[in-house]
């Protein structure tokens, strides 16, 4: 069976399909990588400013922003912000409130930034299965359009042509699996980032709101 059969036959539509289920394994890959990557640099920060400031209740609100990374960034960009507001209310309560709407909402936007790149892996994992079987399905067609043309159904003329379009299908799931598999181990991993953060954003408030008494 000769992978490149469909390519060298000029079938524009199983070329069509091979090349579409090769860029999206490629964009996946792209998007596992960099968002592992990506995720990994998040915790590790997370974990250094859990150690140097949540765990002894330091915060650096009022310190450069440069020595805190990661996403919880946001969170202590806003604080100081918000830093600047507070003393215009009055009351512990009203004050509480402002911070947690507004944490909140910082929470809401890095969420949406971690989850960058999922839409694409589910899109992948859901989509290239069918894409490879439409390839099959295709290829198997044009094939028993040729043997019955030929008027030749020997096993030599029905192996090759059926084995390149059941390429399609492999191919198709070649891209959706790691597509899923990734998809659900960055579900997993956002949720836990984000709370986390939640945590931080808590402690946050809790301090603000009785600092700014």
């Amino acid at each position: 069976m000769d992978f490149f059969h469909a390519f060298a036959q000029g079938n524009a539509v199983l070329i069509a399909v091979f090349v579409l289920l090769i860029a999206m394994s490629f964009v996946s890959w792209y998007i596992i990588f960099w968002k592992g990557m990506l995720l990994r640099r998040e915790r590790l920060a997370y974990k250094k400013f859990y150690v140097e400031h949540v765990k002894i209740q330091n915060w650096p609100v009022r310190e450069n922003l440069k020595t805190v990374d990661g996403a919880v960034n946001f969170l202590i960009a806003e604080v100081k912000n918000l830093e600047k507001v507070l003393p215009q209310y009055s009351g512990h309560e009203a004050k509480k409130e402002i911070l947690t709407m507004h944490l909140l909402q910082v929470l809401d936007e890095t969420r949406s930034w971690l989850d960058k790149g999922l839409t694409i892996l589910a899109s992948v994992g859901s989509s290239a299965p069918f894409i490879g079987l439409f390839g099959t399905v295709w290829g198997i067609y044009n094939s028993l359009q040729n043997i019955s043309a030929q008027g030749n159904a020997g096993l030599a003329t029905v192996a090759g042509p059926m084995g390149e379009a059941l390429v399609a299908t492999a191919i198709g799931l070649f891209a959706a699996i790691p597509a899923v598999l990734a998809y659900n181990t960055f579900v997993r991993l956002n949720r836990l980032l984000v709370q986390d953060l939640r945590h931080v954003a808590e402690q946050l408030t809790v301090y603000l709101s009785n600092d700014a008494k």
